[in-house]
């Protein structure tokens, strides 16, 4: 990614947001390879030179619009006060928030965007979504299960691939469901949950 800078004032700072709430407008609309710099900078009111001063190129301004964009959905994962001791309210906790994320319509809506990519950029698109997305919050939950390890003993030789796992139960099928553009209904979000946090209790705490 080509160098960029950081606004220092109030006013750069307030330009930087718009342009980042211009082009979450945008590639939510046109796809990444469909977006369009100069319409990103038609709705925020700036200029193509500021773009390219703050984030070098289309490529960095999707960066920093998913990275901004993932900080906040995720913030309340790293509050000190959203995990305890309790194993089990924690990951049904954890499980019952991630759900409310992964099936809200802009969430699904930027999933169908990466996957669909075929610009020339393709690769570092896929790096920016795995990497601020699945990554990062699978290490939210890993962390905390390695925390968690000290008081307990568990049946965990990979920290990183059992919260990976513990994701993929919450989601199940419902998810592809979603995707396809069918409704999911809470009642089976909290079975699907219920069952994920049971079983994996189950397997990963001593016999």
């Amino acid at each position: 990614m080509e160098q960029c800078q950081t606004p220092l004032t109030k006013r750069g700072y307030e330009r930087h947001e718009r342009i980042l709430e211009a082009a979450g407008e945008v590639f939510a609309e046109q796809g990444y390879a469909g977006a369009s710099i100069n319409e990103i900078v038609r709705r925020s009111g700036g200029s193509l030179g500021t773009v390219y001063k703050f984030f070098g190129n289309k490529l960095g301004l999707f960066e920093a619009y998913f990275q901004k964009t993932t900080c906040t959905l995720f913030s309340q994962f790293h509050a000190d006060e959203f995990w305890t001791d309790n194993l089990q309210d924690s990951l049904t906790k954890f499980g019952r928030e991630m759900q409310a994320l992964m099936f809200q319509p802009n969430a699904l809506l930027i999933y169908r965007l990466v996957l669909n990519d075929n610009s020339g950029d393709q690769a570092d698109v896929q790096r920016i979504f795995l990497e601020n997305g699945p990554q990062k919050i699978t290490r939210v939950l890993s962390n905390y299960l390695r925390n968690q390890s000290k008081k307990h003993d568990f049946q965990i030789e990979d920290y990183d691939l059992a919260a990976y796992q513990f994701i993929e139960m919450i989601k199940g099928p419902m998810y592809f469901k979603a995707l396809f553009g069918h409704s999911v209904c809470q009642q089976e979000r909290e079975q699907a949950l219920a069952q994920a946090t049971r079983i994996f209790l189950k397997g990963i705490m001593p016999c």
